[in-house]
């Protein structure tokens, strides 16, 4: 049996380990949540303790993986906020293609949520699903999801959009073909890794609160690097962008758009 009794010098090091790698702050609040996701990797990999778990993750690249996807996974669902959604769809006209970012997709429920409602309005699209979690990405495209998950989409986007699960599946749903080829699921870290090409909307919800104050203002000056003048950028509903420099003005709550 492993013992996940982690000191404060080793929560200490824990912690650097996820600021450096994800951003994201553990402080005092999330000690409980720290201990049940290293208890789970713990038991896993049948390590003992919590030091020898240390020296695992530093020479073993896979484990640093999964323990960074174990401390940085967070609950989402179809439609969450979708405030954003709705207003770009009353702003915009279907005459451009658009290329749009999800950035830390998840599991794929953001991006998926953006592209079913693009298609019920027939704008042509392409969608970037990205976050650091390769676990993530993969459930992303394999883009199944239990039924719960979906409860907030109109039946009949349901019945358009998405495959329901039988015999072994049933109480999952799929998305359907032609839904997933808008999307492409990749690996990107938004501490270290730039921006390959430009958007016209960025979508980075529900991860900036997770951040202290330096990073947030990194993670923004790249993302706006990436976001075409007259472009949209939308934060989580209880994030902002106030304190920070940037170049945009507010439309809606926690949606800016670049000048």
């Amino acid at each position: 049996m492993s013992d996940t009794r982690i000191s404060p010098e080793q929560y200490q090091k824990l912690s650097q380990i996820v600021y450096k790698e994800s951003g994201i702050v553990l402080n005092e609040k999330k000690y409980n949540l720290l201990v049940a996701r290293l208890a789970k990797r713990m038991r896993k990999t049948r390590i003992p303790n919590v030091s020898a778990y240390i020296k695992r993750i530093a020479s073993d690249e896979k484990e640093f993986g999964e323990f960074i996807d174990a401390t940085t996974t967070n609950h989402t669902y179809f439609f969450r906020e979708n405030k954003h959604c709705e207003f770009l769809l009353r702003t915009l006209k279907p005459e451009k293609p658009l290329k749009i970012w999800s950035a830390a997709s998840s599991s794929g429920e953001e991006p998926f949520s953006i592209a079913v409602q693009f298609l019920d309005q027939n704008f042509e699209f392409s969608i970037l699903a990205s976050d650091v979690s390769d676990s993530m990405l993969n459930l992303g495209r394999q883009a199944v999801y239990p039924v719960e998950r979906v409860k907030e989409v109109p039946k009949p986007m349901l019945h358009t959009y998405f495959q329901k699960g039988k015999n072994s599946r049933a109480g999952y749903v799929r998305m359907k073909p032609f839904v997933r080829e808008r999307v492409t699921f990749a690996k990107h870290n938004l501490l270290s890794d730039e921006p390959k090409e430009m958007y016209d909307i960025i979508f980075c919800r529900n991860v900036m609160i997770y951040f202290d104050a330096p990073t947030r203002q990194k993670v923004v000056t790249t993302l706006l690097r990436a976001l075409h003048p007259g472009g949209y950028l939308f934060v989580g509903l209880s994030e902002s962008l106030h304190g920070l420099d940037h170049n945009v003005t507010p439309v809606v709550p926690s949606g800016y758009r670049k000048k």
